[in-house]
């Protein structure tokens, strides 16, 4: 497994990932539990904050209109997949420092 590849996408292939590292001594079984823990509570963070979206489009739509409320969509889901992203990457690149 390389470290260089993509974050993980899903909690399975970080699991995965973690397991492999774990297996080749790199990372010990409370590092792993570590950076489960991380992945986990960013994910919780990301999952409340798309809860808001749909409440907050629909009030958009009947207020501002189609048009107004997809752009404000457009821009509120690019801005959570930006820091869904970021968080993701900052436990992948804590395995770099840890792998080297």
């Amino acid at each position: 497994m390389s470290i260089e590849a993509a974050p993980p996408k899903t909690r399975e292939e970080l699991v995965e990932r973690l397991a492999d590292l774990r297996q080749q001594g790199v990372l010990d079984a409370n590092e792993e539990e570590r950076l489960l823990a991380q992945f986990d509570a960013m994910l919780r963070d990301v999952n409340e904050q798309k809860a808001t979206l749909e409440p907050e489009y629909k009030r958009r739509v009947r207020d501002d209109g189609l048009d107004k409320a997809n752009d404000w969509l457009r821009d509120a889901a690019s801005e959570l997949g930006r820091s869904h992203g970021e968080a993701t990457r900052a436990i992948t690149d804590q395995l770099r420092v840890v792998t080297g």
